[in-house]
């Protein structure tokens, strides 16, 4: 899938602007963004529930705009505006089977049967456990390529949340297919995601491959003499945390040069802490004070 210069606009307010991104196979891909910032606006027009005011989304060559049956090779559920949820399994799982030709009525019947779902029952009344695995049940069984999937563990309890991700990482490494996860999350996030994308001001600001990150990327906490922080510091550096003397920091291109300048101003602590994926959503997300690093 390939998102070109995507754009929208909604009640005169701008949502979306410049978005631009690859999704390839067999790969897992965060979204991350602050509440409001356009997610499930985004995850809405990647399947086709809106349509953009400008720019493309590509599958195998096709504009999803000019070619409405690629549809079929993306799954998501809009749980705020989800229609079927006042049907009964049965009645939603046939729906399904029509929308996606390649649906795996095998796998539905085995994965129904499994995790104790009853096909009588009415959606609305599953916890809201239950209805998260049932949706990544027929996100598995659609076949579909892409999957969108906006808050799926949101405030499930361990158990479920273990069996949901187990069932759909499995599925995903045995027929590359591709998953985009929102997800408030971010240490779970970190464990299932190859890549992130940060969503900032309507559009893509960051896309971290995290195996990258890990190699370029330190997070440091440092003491100088005095309350003036070196301006190497400031200007190659994301503040975290500045309280007194200490200032937590995260360096996003470090290097040996980078070091030695650091070194050069004799820090009396200078210690490299571990770096997670929420450390990059602060540094890169949150509003900073103006003049903070003096």
């Amino acid at each position: 899938m390939i998102v070109k210069n995507l754009n929208k606009t909604i009640d005169q307010h701008t949502i979306l602007k410049n978005i631009d991104f690859e999704l390839s196979e067999n790969e897992v891909v965060g979204l991350v963004g602050r509440n409001g910032s356009g997610k499930t606006t985004l995850f809405r027009i990647l399947a086709n529930h809106y349509l953009p005011d400008g720019g493309d989304i590509m599958i195998d060559q096709k504009s999803i705009v000019e070619h409405p049956e690629v549809k079929q090779e993306i799954f998501f559920i809009d749980e705020k505006e989800n229609f079927l949820r006042t049907y009964s399994l049965k009645k939603i799982a046939a729906f399904y089977q029509l929308a996606y030709p390649t649906f795996d009525q095998p796998l539905f019947t085995d994965l129904i049967s499994k995790h104790d779902f009853s096909l009588k029952s009415n959606y609305r009344q599953l916890s809201k456990g239950q209805q998260g695995l049932f949706q990544i049940i027929l996100a598995v069984c659609s076949n579909a390529k892409y999957l969108l999937l906006d808050e799926p563990f949101d405030g499930l309890d361990i158990i479920i949340k273990k069996e949901m991700i187990g069932l759909l990482m499995e599925h995903l490494s045995e027929h590359s297919r591709t998953a985009l996860i929102a997800s408030h999350n971010l240490t779970e996030l970190e464990n299932l995601v190859d890549r992130v994308l940060l969503l900032k001001e309507q559009t893509i600001i960051k896309d971290y491959r995290l195996e990258e990150m890990r190699e370029t990327a330190k997070k440091l906490q440092l003491v100088f003499k005095t309350k003036k922080v070196p301006t190497v510091v400031k200007e190659n550096s994301k503040m975290l945390d500045f309280q007194g003397r200490v200032v937590t920091v995260v360096f996003e291109n470090f290097s040996e040069e980078l070091e030695q300048a650091i070194k050069e101003f004799e820090p009396l602590v200078y210690e490299e802490l571990p770096l997670s994926l929420e450390d990059l959503f602060e540094a890169n997300l949150k509003s900073h004070r103006k003049g903070i690093l003096k």
